[in-house]
């Protein structure tokens, strides 16, 4: 058989607005596209770098927690056996999806207008919804993944509300067709209850649990244990709430297939019109 007649292997792409978000939601899962072969590429659309509690702190200090917060992502994605050659940063403003508009966002934190990493996918890249469908078409269209982790539309998180708007917005545009598998990281008190309930299962939230179709994929017991260990790795984010975090490390991991769509956070949606 020639080279070029060997099947493809499966393309997985896991889209978090955040670090962190990819282990909590997709860790075990990562784990299983894997062990069958899959090439897994994660896409980060934000580095971290807001964060409220520290919001009168110099821009300098911003700039050091993305940077922080992208190598923690690069260790626990390692850690789940994910290469960080298949991890791209954008590198666009925490805290400020929702807000990015044909003008350059400046963001609250870092004081900049533009993507300010080196190593990011496009440095220099301005904060606008342009620039960011832009970065995403060319993605998409080089990899073709075939299966696409994004967040849920009904997360109460902005960005995580405008990653997912954002994504659709690009798939119908480039008339792509992968299977879409949205996870739920912000949605009040869920998952419940707090801390490390390894044995129990990951169940959706009571108000979503009739309009949704939730794929339940189970975790191997060294699936679990690992995930656990990349989300460690998370220290900026685990010396303020590991338990919350935990919580995320159960016995499967749940993905809605067919979500009903958020409603219109004030402001409008971030796709404008």
């Amino acid at each position: 058989m020639s080279r070029s007649s060997k099947k493809r292997a499966p393309r997985v792409l896991v889209i978090a607005p955040h670090p962190d978000d990819e282990a909590l939601a997709t860790g075990g899962v990562i784990q299983e596209h894997l062990r069958k072969g899959h090439v897994v590429k994660v896409l980060l659309v934000t580095c971290g770098d807001g964060q409220r509690r520290g919001l009168l702190l110099p821009p300098r200090h911003f700039l050091r927690l993305g940077e922080r917060r992208y190598r923690e992502s690069l260790d626990a994605l390692r850690t789940l056996g994910v290469h960080e050659k298949r991890v791209i940063a954008l590198g666009y403003p925490d805290r400020g999806l929702a807000h990015l508009s044909e003008s350059p966002y400046r963001s609250r934190y870092t004081k900049v207008c533009a993507v300010p990493y080196e190593w990011a996918y496009r440095p220099g890249a301005p904060y606008t919804r342009e620039a960011l469908l832009t970065d995403l078409a060319e993605i998409f269209t080089d990899e073709r993944p075939q299966l696409i982790y994004l967040p849920h539309p009904r997360d109460r998180h902005g960005d995580h509300q405008a990653v997912s708007l954002f994504v659709h917005a690009v798939v119908r545009e480039l008339g792509l067709a992968p299977q879409l598998r949205h996870y739920l990281i912000h949605y009040g008190a869920w998952p419940f209850p707090l801390g490390r309930c390894f044995d129990k299962p990951l169940v959706p939230p009571r108000s979503l649990r009739d309009h949704t179709h939730w794929l339940v994929h189970e975790l191997r017991p060294h699936q679990i244990e690992r995930k656990y260990q990349a989300i460690r790795c998370y220290r900026t984010q685990t010396q303020y709430i590991e338990d919350h975090l935990l919580s995320y490390v159960r016995r499967n991991e749940l993905f809605d297939l067919s979500p009903d769509p958020s409603p219109t956070r004030e402001g409008g949606s971030p796709l404008g019109g």
